[in-house]
């Protein structure tokens, strides 16, 4: 969350405290899409405020000790050094960040792949960080102009009080799928809702902490309910210790880093291999089929074959279409008749050979266009589901599968009415991996309720189909098969979205605990139209 709208704009408030009434000594980069600014500070001449404007991970942060490199560096705004900074703020319900200062105005705009740090002076010249078309240069500087700035939330909160739960979230984007769901989870979607939040992203600790079902760092207000109670997770008073405690766990043998290095030498490898042999391919192709010039020497040969003798290495005839000699390679073990047959077949193969080759082009093209595509997937890619999909799409096992257990691990699986599959866990470890590790956040869970008995998971390929009710009372019917209750006549069975189940590290393997569930009562049974896997 450390982009979202509201956590930039408690960045801002407390950037504009740090950097306030100080100056700008030096502005320069030593790293691809990245921006440092070494400013003032009367006890460390080595504060810098750094702003990334990579397009999958845009950020602004601090940094209390850096030091500016020797080599492969590059200055930018030399004529602005030494200007005081007089405020910061942030676009009114846009993500753009504005520092004003004596003799111009710094803007770090966060748009994804057209991120990037423009500079207007105060006589209206234009400068970009990243290089940009004059026109796009236009229509941000008219943009710039008619925004409005701010560095408190009051507008908000008080179209919080006035305006309606869908109109406030039609109107403020930063209202996203990580705060939705949080409302849900507090049964609490509303206004009073929505105003809780904005105070505890404003003014909360900040929670940072490795979520252990995807492997990646969270952050988010100690607050919201993932990040209650959980254990190794570090708290912050501020954005900027949050935000680079987040990094550091980030880019610290995440298993999400270890993945994305593991693409990113796999794709580069098979790209430069395909591309390799593109580039062979396409200069046999372009020159061209031998096959006229073989049955040119093939006649030849046959009209002069009385010239042939065997143990000749070559032959010097003349060709009555060009007017020319031409000089012919022969196989000297081979008789006149052999000789001559041999360049038939030659010229046979060439056609074959030849029109292989545009085949093999056309296949080798697509395979290249598959991979440079799965590059740029993998360029944009934020989460460990993107590594995995694209993981998925090459058909890729990396060394890092030796440690997940994927779909490979061995539950129970079971297939309802030809279509629905459903995975039963087989003892309490196994119930953990199948919870944790396997199933997704839109997978219905299930568990006899009141006793021990295994897990189920009905898997739920697409979220916006709703699965009939006569699958999830067959799907029930296996949980209480597969537990305590299986000799009732019928047991109570609690059900839920993966998303509402958690599991803290002190509960013992195959204990977890929901935040939502539903209660049906069924026959501990194995459905007639349910057939299990074996394999």
């Amino acid at each position: 969350m450390f982009k979202n709208y509201l956590y930039l704009l408690r960045c801002v408030h407390e950037l504009l405290y740090i950097i306030k009434n100080e100056s700008l000594i030096d502005i320069y980069t030593q790293e691809k899409d990245k921006l440092f600014f070494n400013i003032s500070n009367k006890t460390n001449d080595g504060f810098h405020l750094i702003i990334s404007t990579h397009q999958q991970l845009s950020y602004l942060t601090i940094n209390q000790q850096h030091h500016k490199a020797r080599k492969n560096v590059k200055n930018f705004f030399d004529d602005f050094l030494k200007d005081r900074i007089l405020s910061v703020s942030i676009a009114e319900n846009d993500r753009v960040i504005k520092i004003n200062c004596a003799h111009c105005d710094l803007y770090f705009l966060i748009r994804g792949s057209d991120s990037n740090v423009i500079l207007i002076d105060h006589n209206n010249q234009f400068f970009s960080f990243k290089k940009i078309s004059q026109d796009e240069s236009h229509n941000i500087h008219e943009e710039l102009k008619s925004v409005k700035f701010c560095f408190t939330p009051d507008q908000m909160l008080l179209d919080l009080k006035i305006i309606s739960y869908n109109d406030f979230i039609k109107k403020y984007r930063f209202v996203d799928k990580d705060i939705k769901r949080e409302l849900e989870l507090r049964d609490n979607i509303s206004n009073d809702g929505l105003n809780s939040i904005i105070n505890e992203i404003i003014n909360e600790e900040i929670a940072v902490y490795i979520d252990d079902e995807l492997g990646t760092p969270v952050f988010q207000p100690k607050t919201f309910y993932k990040a209650v109670n959980l254990p190794n997770t570090k708290t912050f008073d501020n954005y900027f210790d949050a935000v680079n405690y987040y990094f550091t766990l980030k880019y610290s043998g995440s298993r999400e880093k270890n993945v994305r290095l593991e693409l990113e030498k796999y794709l580069d490898r098979e790209i430069e291999r395909v591309t390799n042999k593109l580039n062979n391919i396409k200069s046999r192709l372009d020159t061209g089929s031998k096959e006229d010039e073989y049955y040119r020497h093939a006649n030849l040969l046959l009209s002069s074959i009385k010239q042939i003798r065997k143990g000749m290495k070559s032959i010097e005839l003349d060709d009555f279409n060009s007017g020319r000699k031409v000089k012919i390679v022969l196989d000297e073990k081979l008789s006149p008749d052999q000789n001559v047959n041999k360049m038939f077949d030659k010229a046979k193969s060439e056609r074959l050979n030849f029109e292989k080759s545009k085949e093999l082009y056309a296949a080798t093209r697509l395979n290249y266009d598959k991979l440079m595509l799965a590059k740029n997937k993998l360029d944009k890619s934020e989460s460990m589901d993107e590594l995995n999909t694209i993981k998925k799409e090459l058909k890729l096992k990396t060394n890092t599968d030796k440690d997940s257990p994927g779909e490979k691990i061995s539950f129970k699986h079971f297939i309802i009415e030809d279509k629905y599959h459903a995975f039963v866990g087989r003892d309490s470890k196994n119930n953990d991996l199948l919870t944790t590790r396997f199933a997704k956040q839109n997978d219905l869970w299930f568990h006899a309720r009141g006793v021990s008995g295994s897990h189920v998971v009905l898997r739920v390929d697409n979220p916006k189909e709703t699965v009939p009710k006569n699958i999830i009372k067959k799907t029930a019917s296996l949980a209480a098969f597969h537990s305590k209750a299986k000799t009732s006549k019928l047991t109570p069975v609690a059900y839920t979205f993966k998303k509402y189940v958690v599991k803290k590290k002190d509960l013992n393997p195959g204990q977890v605990y929901l935040l939502r569930e539903e209660v049906i009562m069924v026959p501990p049974e194995i459905p007639k139209d349910c057939e299990m896997v074996v394999e």
